[in-house]
């Protein structure tokens, strides 16, 4: 029973890095593919994108309909979600962008929501997903700049992706880590003084196996060593109080930034998972407002005739003219209380067994793992 109790622990770990709990939804919950909204009329149009691994990923893209566009191009955000979530999240903020006319793609990763796969990489394969992405949206007429907006495992991603793309116009990243090998330490000493060795070991066979299972080597992991190469106008946001990501990793990451214009926002109310204040949320607004509407076509007469020519002419029914974007505040609220029962029960408990377990599970170790090896890092 002991070994069995090992096993469990062991897994949790591993499993807390890139298989977290599942955000699923209907898809009743992506509410009306038409509405109105601010006194304009609104789709939502669904796409199936294929993964720089092969697996379909579920977007989703709201625009204006054509006598509602107030330009020929207009700027678009793409929202990446964090680790536990899905597209649903960045819905959520789609207000925000809609009523300064931005549009919105959301996308749920591969591992998340409705979309394939069984793991996540915390940013590692999910920075190559995003380039397919970005290739997508870009073939959607009447796409102008394009921004990202990442939350957790997005930030990060979107961290790690923008220095190679200049499509990619400015970036807002909520709550990334900088380190993820620093931020695992992190996390298994704010449970328990472990000594340094010891976790090194623990973090050694959990690196193998997530290497083994999804090619993810948590070691090179390191969003920070992006930040020196990206250049695009950046907001930084961070809660002083987050309780899984310390608010020093976004400090990190503000002060290794080349770019000259970036600003970080604290937020002094709430936790990793917290709903943003509405101050915040628009303070991102303005932020992709002033950097993502410079140069935007708005000639009447080409305007007219790219309604004309574009094959979206086609008139549609909107059967729910009144009704608003989806209230995703409740849903979003439950997520958060239920993330924090989770990361303190299974997490907490789990680096707390260490102590006791260690010695069996490093015995109950697969056999290909080779505990005698070390790691050389002259690659990174």
């Amino acid at each position: 029973m002991g070994d069995n109790n090992v096993k469990i622990s062991y897994d949790t770990l591993w499993k807390f890095i890139i298989r977290p709990p599942r955000d699923e939804y209907k898809e009743s919950m992506l509410g009306s593919p038409q509405f109105k909204f601010n006194n304009k009329k609104y789709e939502r149009k669904d796409y199936d994108i294929m993964s720089s691994e092969g697996y379909i990923m579920k977007g989703s893209f709201i625009e204006p309909f054509k006598e509602c566009r107030p330009s020929i191009e207009m700027p678009v955000v793409l929202y990446l979600h964090g680790n536990s979530s899905s597209r649903i999240e960045g819905l959520n903020m789609a207000g925000e962008l809609l009523k300064r006319d931005i549009n919105i793609f959301v996308i749920d990763f591969v591992g998340c929501g409705l979309s394939e796969g069984e793991y996540i990489s915390l940013g590692y394969h999910e920075s190559d997903d995003v380039g397919n992405v970005i290739d997508f949206i870009e073939k959607i007429p009447g796409v102008g700049r394009i921004g990202l907006w990442g939350r957790s495992m997005g930030a990060a991603t979107t961290m790690i992706y923008a220095h190679r793309d200049e499509r990619i116009k400015a970036i807002c990243m909520d709550s990334p880590f900088a380190d993820f090998n620093r931020l695992a330490k992190e996390l298994t000493l704010k449970q328990i003084n472990l000594p340094g060795f010891l976790i090194n070991t623990v973090l050694n066979i959990i690196r193998k196996t997530i290497l083994e299972k999804n090619g993810l080597d948590i070691d090179k992991l390191r969003p920070i060593d992006s930040a020196p190469k990206t250049f695009q106008p950046a907001l930084f946001i961070h809660a002083i109080y987050d309780e899984l990501i310390n608010v020093s990793h976004t400090h990190d990451l503000f002060n290794e930034y080349a770019g000259e214009d970036k600003s970080l926002k604290c937020c002094d109310k709430g936790g990793h998972n917290s709903k943003r204040s509405s101050m915040i949320v628009n303070c991102i607004g303005e932020f992709f407002e002033r950097t993502l509407k410079e140069g935007i076509n708005n000639n009447e007469i080409e305007f007219k005739d790219y309604l004309i020519k574009n094959e979206l002419m086609n008139t549609l029914d909107i059967n729910n003219e009144n009704e608003e974007p989806f209230n995703y505040n409740d849903y979003l609220v439950n997520k958060e209380e239920n993330l924090e029962k989770q990361f303190n029960s299974e997490l907490g408990a789990t680096i707390k067994s260490i102590p006791k377990e260690l010695g069996a599970t490093i015995k109950s170790t697969p056999k290909n793992i080779d505990m005698n090896s070390t790691y050389d890092d002259s690659s990174k």
